[in-house]
């Protein structure tokens, strides 16, 4: 072993450029596919670190339908599957008493942090005592806000936090490293939890869907145990509660699938990607040290002769692979040290998340394994050649003058046009993705403004209490923004596009309730009269919101074209009657008055769904949105918004402040991500492509030396040359493009189903793709082609 890792080293130190070509490329592959590999390993593999993270799991009243209060309260009570069970909300709290900060925090029933199975760094757990209406009102702190408003203080249990205009007596702080994570929170850390009080009002309500259950299973309970018995209570419900609760079905589902099935594909896809750039870079090292093999024909006829094994041969191939392949996984670990923190930077995730996406042991570990199959992948041609070797064939080749063998130049094609198949089908799948992440941001382009400026306000605490209230506020800041120079127009909307939305249900054209019908869904916003003019939506029929239809029996709203589609489709709709699908005193009654072009709700790359827009005397919550039309900067207009906010109530902030191009950006983090690490790995394979079709071809070149110094003494020409060489690796490439197509179909096939807006296989993407490796071979090709034009016949005539 040490004598062939000797000679292995010596070898390579007289073919020094090879040996740093082969090292580079290897090290390109195997960083890369490392680094990736990180990524699936913290956001996919294993993400979580709490104690038997398995038995974690959600609840839901239906696929995505989260759950009612009066149902939750039935749930955990009836339940016997689960240790722990408990409810929770997102919401937004203002900390602080002057210049407050508004914070993403959970309101919970008493187990929600309990359910995680981490115990608090100080303090506490919630008890079931701090859920009672009069309970003094008391907070969990995440590390960082213990950090921020109290400097790491050890004696902080006890103290008074200002929050939503009140104190709040702090009873815990979390270790720095927890984590809740939630499918509603997907990038944001929540930095407080205040236990959830539901007044007998709230207990009763089995309409109103806005909680999400989490619960720890008990040990030896299944998923599917569990997911029975919510059922089976879930059919009493529905028993003792027909209207509400007839179509609920009650799932369970495990907290790692629920959280990592939409990020999961995504890596998925690009851990795939990265595969195929490993593959061309150990195609592209085979391919060279199979060429260097040829020159090496009668160094191995001479050890064979002195008595060396053909086994031997294959030893000291694969023993220089690994060589090569070792040191490329050397500077592949820096490469991926690299790509990780690339990866943190653009990954559409929470810090958390993020904070968890490093160069690990089970990457370092996979960074191993893909190293030896690199070394076995790349040796093995050059070591089935060596192996071939024979005395006798040394000296036939001497005595013709020429080197190498049939079977090896077969091997050297098959090499190149496999490379070429493979570089082919990633070219189709960066197009493709660059077209899918093109379509959406068109889809949304009428969103996508610099001159649009939002921020959100949470009107928390007893003083905004009442619906009356939050109402006079909306109208108090919108007058006071639309006031400032070089506001053009300003509005409130109880939510932003494409960061979720509230639902309802709705009856139109005479329908009756019946509950065992799905009826028409319709996405709720409450506006202010010139949000569709701050926005800059299109009326497409009719009028937008007016002072008239904030009040009386039937209200005025304005609708989209996508409930205009689904509600009457062939019908005018202006005039038409909404109401909500219940079965007496329905909530609200509505007539249509205008219909205004779509935006999507619920993320750049969804449908979208039927939506109206309501005044805010509708509007229940307790956050909005501004939303000012604007030609000046955030940085200039957001110190003149939080002016006008504090001079209405100090304890207010505002959060989030930025442009509607900046939450389309967001929006489409995720999207562009991938289009662009996938066309990098494709620029890559091309590149790596390119090097091996120019290193084959110049070895068959050199192979050809004698052939072509012939040609040119009886009359060739150096275009007649020219043109042989190209051809010859045009037919390399045309041969690897054709395999590369059914591949091709294949992976548009599968990435239609599995992404939105993704194309099948049309003539663009083929094109393109057609187009981008095409010109690599042809850059590739030139070179040795251009240099073989230029031989002299007389010095190509002495060559051995």
């Amino acid at each position: 072993m040490l004598t062939n890792l000797r000679l292995a080293m010596r070898s390579l130190s007289r073919a020094r450029g090879l040996a740093l070509v082969s090292i580079v490329t290897l090290a390109v592959g195997i960083g890369s596919t490392t680094a990736i590999f990180s990524a699936l390993q913290a956001l996919v593999l294993a993400p979580f670190s709490y104690p038997e993270s398995d038995r974690l799991v959600h609840v839901w009243s239906g696929q995505g339908w989260p759950l009612s209060p009066a149902d939750s309260i039935d749930q955990r009570q009836d339940s016997t599957s689960f240790e722990s069970f408990a409810v929770y909300q997102p919401q937004s709290y203002n900390v602080g008493a002057e210049n407050a900060q508004t914070v993403q925090g959970i309101s919970g029933s008493a187990d929600v942090l309990k359910v995680f199975g981490v115990r608090p760094l100080l303090g506490r757990w919630f008890e079931p005592a701090d859920e009672a209406i009069g309970a003094g009102e008391v907070v969990i702190l995440s590390h960082g806000l213990w950090q921020r408003f109290f400097a790491g203080d050890q004696q902080v249990i006890g103290r008074k936090l200002r929050i939503n205009g009140g104190d709040v007596e702090v009873i815990g702080v979390m270790p720095a490293n927890f984590e809740f994570v939630s499918p509603w929170m997907r990038t944001d850390d929540p930095q407080l939890w205040m236990p959830r009080k539901f007044d007998e009002k709230e207990k009763q309500q089995r309409d109103s869907h806005y909680l999400l259950g989490i619960a720890r299973l008990k040990p030896g309970v299944t998923v599917a145990t569990a997911e029975a018995e919510v059922k089976t209570i879930g059919k009493r419900l529905t028993q003792l509660y027909p209207n509400s609760n007839t179509r609920k079905e009650f799932l369970v589902r495990p907290l790692q699938e629920e959280m990592t099935r939409d990020i999961g594909q995504r890596v998925w896809l690009l851990f795939g990607a990265v595969l195929l750039v490993l593959l061309v870079a150990c195609g592209n090292v085979a391919s060279m040290l199979l060429a260097r093999s040829a020159r090496r024909h009668g160094e191995f006829g001479v050890r064979i002769a002195l008595g060396a094994s053909r086994g031997d041969l294959m030893k000291l191939a694969l023993t220089e692979s690994a060589v090569l392949a070792l040191a490329g996984a050397a500077l592949g670990v820096l490469l991926a040290a690299g790509g990780v923190e690339v990866l943190q930077a653009i990954a559409p995730a929470s810090a958390a998340r993020k904070a968890a996406l490093v160069l690990s042991a089970p990457a370092l570990g996979f960074g191993l394994l893909a190293t030896f199959l690199t070394a076995l992948l790349a040796g093995l041609p050059p070591a089935l050649a060596a192996m071939r070797t024979s005395v006798a064939g040394v000296l036939r080749a001497d005595a013709r003058g020429a080197v190498g063998s049939a079977a090896r130049h077969r091997m050297l094609r098959a090499l190149i046009i496999a490379q070429v198949a493979v570089a082919f089908v990633l070219a189709n799948g960066a197009v493709l993705f660059a077209r899918g992440y093109l379509k959406i941001l068109e889809e949304n382009e009428v969103l996508a403004s610099d001159n649009v400026v939002v921020a959100q306000v949470s009107l928390n605490g007893d003083r905004y209490k009442e619906d009356a209230a939050r109402v006079r506020f909306w109208y108090d800041i919108t007058e006071r923004a639309k006031a400032l120079p070089g506001v053009q127009h300003a509005a409130i909307i109880s939510k932003l596009p494409l960061e979720g939305g509230s639902n309802t249900s709705a009856l139109v054209n005479d329908e009756v309730y019946d509950p065992s019908i799905r009826r028409l869904s319709v996405e709720r916003s409450s506006v202010t009269e010139e949000y569709f003019a701050a926005m800059g939506l299109r009326l497409i029929k009719g009028r937008t919101l007016q002072n008239e239809d904030r009040t009386g029996e039937i209200r005025g709203v304005v609708v989209n074209q996508a409930c205009v589609d689904k509600a009457w489709p062939n019908k005018d709709p202006i005039g038409e009657i909404m109401r909500a699908n219940q079965p007496e005193k329905p909530w609200y009654v509505v007539r249509v008055v205008g219909v205004v072009e779509n935006v999507k709700q619920w993320g750049a790359a969804a449908e979208v769904q039927p939506e109206m827009y309501t005044a805010p005397e509708g509007h229940w919550g307790r956050r909005a949105y501004l939303v000012l039309r604007t030609p000046l900067p955030v940085a200039q207009i957001a110190p003149q918004l939080r002016r006008e906010l504090a001079a209405i109530d100090s304890e207010l902030a505002l959060k989030d402040i930025r442009t509607m191009r900046q939450v389309v950006g967001q929006a489409t983090k995720g999207d562009r991500a991938i289009a662009g690490l996938v066309n990098f790995f494709m620029v890559t394979a091309l590149g790596l492509v390119a090097v091996g079709l120019y290193g084959t071809l110049s070895y068959h070149v050199q192979q050809r030396t004698r052939e072509i110094g012939v040609r040119l003494a009886i009359g060739a020409i150096k275009g007649d040359i020219l043109r042989l060489v190209l051809a010859q690796g045009s037919r390399w490439v045309g041969l690897g493009l054709v395999i590369g197509l059914a591949g091709s179909f294949a992976l548009a096939s599968t990435l239609k189903s599995l992404v939105y807006r993704m194309d099948g296989l049309t003539a663009v993407p083929l094109i393109l793709a057609t187009v981008a490796v095409g010109f690599s071979a042809l850059v590739a090709c030139w070179l040795p082609a251009h240099r073989a034009a230029k031989l002299d016949p007389t010095e190509a005539l002495r060559a051995d």
